[in-house]
């Protein structure tokens, strides 16, 4: 990724990629290019040529433990028959191993002797959202910033400039990912509509939306849409029905339910990647399979319905979940109706070693209730929450 990609956050700090928490520059100070091409970037490339870890990094490394797979082997694959066969793929969950041998794509032999050049751009254009989902925090969704306040954690501001204030050259990148707040209610996506209509080679580009599904597409975006490349729609879901809308504060799964049936019945018609991605939490690991199958029913196959495991915050990690819970959700994935490579990752997770106490788990889930007047669905879970 350090060869083709690059990834801006709202106050226009830029890092690796989206989980990437140290900042490599802002483009307050230099321009997007510098950062790219700046002797802090060549010293990480050279110490993935090398096999040496990079700091930031960890997620992948600890997935990679889990599951033999992460975000970064996934993207190696699929850059390669990109720049390779000119072939976008159906990019592989990052965290559920399907068998896929990733050491077939010399990625190593096809980039030491290749110029880095930003292929793909990621982008928090904004963090206007219209819900504060108990993963995130104000960076990265204005809806968070009373919360914050109330726990006394200095707010983010609200970032809301024009897009063209970012100094980035869209027409010379083809695969842009368009992440939140929520990019469907944001005035900088239907700016980049307005560029997008009206380029040249709007039929080479590549747009991937993460995307809450309370929101549909304004008709100029649709237009967009029909006309490009190819499109992946990634649906951030994190439970079925009231489950969902207790993690994601300010969902209706009524809409939802709605939207996400339009979306399926669009993907088919324009021939869109269509997934779902769903935060594996304290939460919803005991009641995985009921969203999961759900979403078979209408349609999704099971390569679509995609996970990542929550490590930030740490409040709501698994591996901190207390043991006696952990030993009760064993038990349940001994039986339950999810594919086993699913299964197979919440246990190994499951047993890694916790990196903060439930305590601070419990306070963190009792706090928020508190001040957003919720009660949990996830019953079971509370009792622990309580004790």
């Amino acid at each position: 990724m350090p060869w083709v990609h690059t990834h801006v956050k709202p106050n226009g700090d830029v890092h690796l990629c989206s989980r990437k928490s140290i900042p490599l520059g802002n483009l307050r100070e230099q321009p997007i290019v510098d950062i790219f091409y700046s002797d802090k970037m060549d010293s990480i490339r050279s110490r993935m040529l090398n096999g040496k870890k990079v700091e930031g990094c960890e997620k992948c490394y600890h997935v990679e433990e889990v599951s033999e797979v992460s975000l970064r082997k996934s993207m190696n694959l699929w850059f390669y028959e990109y720049l390779i066969n000119d072939n976008i793929t159906l990019r592989k969950d990052d965290v559920i191993h399907d068998g896929t041998d990733y050491s077939m794509y010399g990625w190593i032999e096809l980039f030491k002797n290749r110029k880095p050049k930003i292929e793909w751009l990621a982008l928090h254009a904004s963090n206007v959202c219209n819900l504060a989902c108990r993963g995130c925090y104000s960076l990265l969704s204005s809806k968070w910033k009373k919360d914050e306040i109330s726990l006394g954690i200095n707010p983010y501001p609200l970032h809301n400039q024009d897009l063209h204030t970012f100094g980035i050259d869209f027409n010379a990148v083809n695969f842009i990912t368009m992440y939140g707040g929520e990019p469907l209610i944001m005035k900088q996506n239907e700016q980049l509509m307005d560029y997008l209509i009206h380029c040249n080679n709007i039929n080479k580009r590549i747009l991937q939306y993460y995307t809450n599904a309370m929101q549909m597409p304004s008709n100029k975006t649709l237009d967009v849409w029909k006309k490009i490349r190819k499109l992946e729609l990634l649906l951030s879901i994190d439970g079925y029905k009231e489950l969902n809308d207790y993690f994601r504060s300010g969902s209706n799964w009524a809409i939802i339910e709605q939207n996400i049936h339009s979306y399926v019945r669009y993907s088919k018609e324009y021939n869109w990647i269509l997934k779902t991605m769903t935060v594996i939490s304290i939460y919803n690991v005991k009641h995985l399979n009921k969203l999961h199958n759900w979403l078979k029913g209408i349609g999704f196959s099971d390569n679509c319905i995609t996970y990542n495991l929550c490590v930030v915050p740490p409040e709501l990690d698994i591996r901190n979940l207390p043991q006696e819970y952990k030993d009760s959700i064993s038990n349940y994935y001994k039986t339950v109706d999810l594919p086993d490579n699913i299964k197979d990752l919440v246990l190994t997770h499951l047993m890694s070693e916790p990196n903060i106490s439930f305590i601070a788990a419990s306070a963190f889930s009792k706090k928020l209730d508190k001040l957003r007047g919720q009660e949990n669905p996830a019953l079971e879970l509370q009792k622990y929450i309580d004790n």
